[in-house]
């Protein structure tokens, strides 16, 4: 089953509130690296919020699995580059973003009436069995 993504606007409206409330140490403007490792499996939603997260502050991502995909404990699921102190900073509201998507893509969480990246997320794939609270990730920072 093939399930569109939401379009870009969507995304968007729904992170712009968070991205504007984001405190990023300027000053520092070293580049790295960085992975989204996911630590509990399940289904993976919302790679592309993510991305979208990491792009408004400047970093750039790559998705190392199709959204829906079941993944398992130390998979990455997603490569970030750029301005470590922006990744830094955005990297919790992205891990949040992923967390509480995915828990709706994998059952754990139903979707909230009238949020449209939660009813996309429910559509991505069957309900599997996860923790209670669905699958959870990680960053992990190239040294």
């Amino acid at each position: 089953m093939i399930v569109e993504p939401p379009d870009r606007a969507t995304v968007i409206g729904a992170i712009m509130p968070d991205v504007l409330s984001l405190q990023l140490e300027v000053a520092d403007d070293e580049v790295g690296f960085a992975r989204v490792v996911c630590d509990e499996g399940g289904p993976c939603a919302g790679v592309l919020v993510a991305k979208e997260l990491f792009g408004r502050v400047g970093a750039r991502t790559r998705s190392l699995v199709a959204e829906g995909e079941v993944v398992g404990p130390d998979q990455a699921v997603a490569e970030v580059g750029g301005p470590l102190a922006a990744i830094r900073g955005a990297a919790p509201l992205a891990l949040t973003w992923l967390q509480r998507l995915s828990a709706v893509a994998s059952g754990a969480t139903p979707p909230q009436p009238g949020d449209a990246l939660e009813a996309w997320a429910g559509r991505l794939s069957a309900p599997t069995a996860v923790r209670h609270d669905g699958p959870s990730f990680r960053m992990e920072f190239e040294e």
